[in-house]
């Protein structure tokens, strides 16, 4: 595979690799950015906003605090929408490039909005706007794409935001250790697994499905498929998909499901019953189901968090291919532009 896109999926888990040792050694400043903050707001746009909808959740969870998520755009177009809200907030800001406009404008209109802010920044590209106004710049510039889509460079940001939230509730990373010893036989089977499914589909339908700590990792499959293999594809929170968008799935449509480590499956395992006798196929990530007709996806016991940021890797390997398929360029798709400036 010649395609840079393929070598940055493929081997992504060594930046993460990088990404633990960096994090590790920057871990005292991490400590010091959320001391004495009362609010964390996370704040994104693109695949760092999908990226930042899973990280609020996991230090949601990890942290017993609630936390904080606006896109930029949002705060941008509706800046009156967003006074005299947070208290000392800590505003976590991941930007690819630390170039993308939405981001520069909102984090302006923040911070003059809120003088006692502190920011804490996740960026790849060297000297950067949106690490000069940061308080705390986490710089990954191994993450760092040459193609255009965000591949390894998404799940590393995701993957910073789980560290920090680990570092900061003072849990055991014994877990990465055990993934990092073997990611590479991980990684080859779901680059296999993708491969296989994609040869069986023919002008499909596509839809992610996911929960909880997972959600924003399910969405960013699906927009990686928008842009990578320019295929039209829907998200929807699991059992959501049951009230209302179910009526879509027919013979041809392709159901991604990640599945969380939950103690019961009954509601999900009837989802997919449902779902098989309106002739649609189901792939399963991280666990088997006792149905027929499903593609089984299954990985090592890891946490709900890990999960997700390997259900993000497969569903780019589903991109990359079905990019292929159709005859694309996986690297450069049409006219689509590494970050916005304008």
């Amino acid at each position: 595979m010649n395609h840079q896109s393929y070598q940055e999926i493929r081997y992504g888990y060594q930046s993460m690799k990088q990404t633990y040792e960096y994090i590790l050694n920057n871990k005292e400043w991490i400590f010091a950015s959320f001391l004495d903050r009362n609010d964390i707001v996370f704040l994104g746009c693109g695949a760092s906003y999908w990226a930042s909808v899973s990280g609020a959740a996991i230090m949601q969870k990890k942290l017993g605090k609630k936390i904080t998520l606006l896109k930029a755009a949002d705060v941008v177009m509706s800046e009156d929408s967003f006074k005299y809200l947070y208290d000392s907030p800590l505003f976590i800001v991941p930007s690819r490039s630390g170039q993308s406009k939405e981001t520069l404008l909102a984090i302006q209109i923040l911070k003059k909005a809120y003088p006692d802010n502190r920011v804490l920044s996740i960026t790849m590209f060297e000297s950067n706007p949106l690490m000069k106004i940061s308080d705390l710049p986490l710089y990954l510039p191994w993450s760092e794409e040459e193609s255009v889509c965000s591949t390894r460079s998404f799940n590393n940001i995701y993957f910073t935001m789980l560290l920090m939230a680990m570092i900061l509730k003072g849990e055991d990373l014994d877990e990465f250790e055990r993934y990092f010893a073997m990611a590479e036989s991980v990684v080859h089977r779901l680059d296999e697994e993708a491969k296989g499914i994609v040869e069986a589909m023919e002008n499909p339908q596509i839809v992610t499905l996911g929960a909880g700590v997972q959600y924003g990792a399910v969405i960013a499959g699906a927009y990686i498929l928008v842009e990578m293999a320019q295929w039209l594809t829907s998200f929807y929170q699991t059992l959501e998909f049951r009230h209302g968008p179910i009526v879509t799935a027919k013979k041809g449509s392709w159901i991604f499901i990640s599945s969380l480590n939950l103690h019961n499956h009954d509601l999900e395992d009837g989802l997919i019953k449902e779902i098989i006798a309106q002739g649609a196929q189901v792939v399963l990530f991280g666990r088997s189901a006792n149905a027929a007709d499903v593609f089984n996806v299954r990985i090592p016991e890891f946490s709900d968090e890990l999960r997700g940021s390997l259900f993000t890797t497969f569903m780019q390997f589903i991109a990359y291919h079905f990019s292929l398929k159709r005859g694309l360029n996986p690297d450069q798709p049409g006219e689509l532009n590494r970050y916005i400036t304008y």
